[in-house]
């Protein structure tokens, strides 16, 4: 989706990823039970959210640099922490509509309406998105391989930087959202039904506090705020989760709070940061490729590597290990980009 929107145009690649959304939004709405088509129904229902989730990729990454594109410089950052504000709004809107359904004991049914009012919303995006749509000169296969390879060689310091940064990002919420219903349990009197509804509470303050650190960004500067969030997290994560191990209800409260401060602060103005490393011919494609890789092979495996850090040795503080590296190269990446951007400026 991104090489369809640095070539074929933006809007095109929107638009198409809205009507893929929708498509396989209506898949799972309306298809058959169980009990009608038998084991054929649990396979279209993944293989609707397969379709789901691969358009709704291209519109997660693809939408923020199309708001960025259309937004003055000095902005950018403040509208890069209400985009993400707003996709966290979403998920807890989801989430709020899951609990009400199971509630009121309408789950069997009303599921299928989550579906259909999600389609819904696409298919309203779909005719705003369609007044965007750009002519471009349309080109064969071989051409299109031949700019993806010139794209992606071209701006390789760029994508490498973007893998880092992405990776940390995606880490700090996984450690802080993900791995502490599972670690917290092992640790402290916490459950896991308690843990999960702090996790509550903390997607409303992540949601909350992102478009204050989106301007924050725009004041103090986006790479001094990511720098403070990354090397915050280098230096403090093992004495905060050491004061985790038996700690009080109101201390965990606390703890697991700074950590998504410190996720919030380097993700708010990540799109924008990202976005000034790329040319515009080539954004798209660079930046989408960069964050699936960055978020799914480095910031994906996370939580996973902190708990069975802590099963091997034993240590809490083992549980941070690589989310502190991970923070290390992405604070070495913001300080060589922001050098070589006052570079070019002086010269």
């Amino acid at each position: 989706f991104g090489y369809i929107g640095d070539v074929y145009g933006r809007g095109k690649a929107l638009f198409f990823t809205l009507v893929g959304v929708s498509l396989a939004s209506a898949l799972m709405a309306f298809m058959p039970t169980y009990y009608q088509i038998g084991i054929g129904a649990p396979i279209i229902f993944c293989l609707g959210r397969c379709l789901q989730n691969f358009f709704a990729a291209g519109e997660t990454m693809g939408g923020a640099i199309f708001l960025l594109e259309n937004t003055p410089e000095k902005k950018q950052d403040r509208e890069s922490g209400l985009y993400n504000a707003f996709a966290i709004g979403g998920h807890l809107l989801a989430s709020l509509a899951v609990f009400l359904l199971s509630k009121y004991e309408c789950i069997g049914l009303g599921w299928r309406f989550l579906y259909l009012f999600g389609g819904l919303a696409s298919l309203f995006g779909c005719f705003i998105r369609k007044a965007s749509i750009e002519k471009k000169k349309e080109i064969s296969f071989f051409q299109a391989i031949f700019q993806i390879k010139t794209m992606v060689f071209a701006n390789k310091k760029a994508l490498f930087y973007i893998i880092i940064a992405s990776g940390f990002g995606f880490a700090s919420y996984s450690m802080s959202l993900v791995l502490m219903n599972g670690l917290l349990p092992l640790i402290s009197n916490i459950t896991k039904i308690e843990a999960m509804k702090i996790n509550t509470y903390l997607l409303v303050f992540d949601c909350l506090s992102l478009p204050f650190f989106g301007w924050l960004a725009s004041k103090i500067s986006r790479e001094r705020l990511m720098l403070f969030a990354s090397l915050g997290v280098a230096i403090l994560s093992i004495p905060l989760f050491l004061c985790l191990e038996r700690a009080s209800f109101l201390t965990i409260i606390g703890i697991r709070t700074i950590f998504v401060a410190f996720g919030v602060a380097f993700f708010a103005p990540f799109q924008a940061f990202a976005r000034s490393l790329i040319p515009q011919n080539a954004c798209y494609t660079v930046l989408s490729l960069g964050y699936a890789l960055g978020s799914q092979l480095l910031g994906s495996p996370t939580a996973a590597l902190a708990l069975w850090c802590f099963q091997k040795t034993g240590r809490i503080e083992s549980v941070s290990w690589y989310w502190i590296l991970l923070a290390l190269g992405t604070s070495l990446v913001i300080f060589v980009s922001s050098y070589s951007k006052e570079k070019a400026r002086v010269f």
